[in-house]
């Protein structure tokens, strides 16, 4: 008995339909959505730290240059002193701190043999008046110089004393001193002049570090006030350490 057509196409259409469902499983998958890798969360190397050291180098020929420009506001601060103390000269050395705008933050002298106090700090003051090379690779940046000046004026320079005839006189301001120096265990450098009379002219100090700067004012006025041995007919000058 032969099949009615209507019930063979029916079953040929489901088989060929189920052949046809394989070959759809094994095709491509579709392409990945973009959108999907771009969402995947950035790499965190965590912040970004810029380190920089607290005392930076400087260029030292702008260095040079900005204390040769400095040399005739130094010098008139030795002519103004001069007026006070005839034969003042001496040795200087600098030390100054510059900031990242190229100003003076500290200003010291390192050294110095002028032996007089309101000169030295003229000469610091046109220091820090200045513009200065900015610091590279850090906060900070230090410029030294040391610098002699002469008498400007022509007269006899003082006679040349040593620690032991300065002596009798320090002896005599030793506690004074001692309470200037306000603990510092550090070496001040002092210079003075002494009058035929022995009473002192005039005296400058400079500290063994940073420290000792409040200090200076006290040891000026304590050796201003002190009386030494006459040095005979003409003044003398003395460098030493307290």
């Amino acid at each position: 008995m032969n099949e009615p057509v209507s019930s063979r196409a029916r079953t040929l259409a489901l088989a060929y339909f189920f052949f046809l469902v394989p070959a759809c499983g094994g095709s491509d998958p579709p392409p990945k959505d973009a959108s999907v890798e771009d969402a995947k969360p950035a790499r965190d190397d965590g912040p970004t730290v810029t380190a920089t050291s607290d005392i930076g180098g400087m260029n030292e020929d702008d260095v040079d240059a900005a204390f040769t420009s400095s040399v005739k506001g130094l010098q008139r601060c030795i002519d103004m002193g001069a007026k006070r103390v005839e034969f003042l000269g001496g040795s200087v050395a600098f030390l100054l701190k510059i900031d990242g705008t190229g100003r003076v933050k500290d200003a010291y002298l390192e050294h110095s043999t002028l032996g007089n106090r309101p000169t030295e700090q003229c000469m610091l003051d046109a220091l820090r008046a200045k513009s200065w090379p900015k610091p590279v690779g850090g906060e900070l940046g230090l410029a030294r110089k040391s610098f002699s000046f002469d008498p400007p004026n022509d007269v006899r320079e003082p006679i040349t004393w040593d620690d032991h005839d300065a002596a009798p006189g320090l002896k005599k301001i030793a506690s004074d001193v001692s309470h200037c120096k306000r603990g510092n265990a550090g070496k001040f450098e002092a210079t003075l002049y002494v009058g035929t009379d022995g009473k002192v002219l005039s005296a400058s100090v400079t500290p063994p570090d940073a420290d000792g700067e409040d200090a200076l004012d006290c040891l000026v006025g304590v050796l201003e006030g002190a009386t030494f041995p006459s040095p005979g007919s003409w003044p003398a000058k003395v460098t030493l350490s307290l």
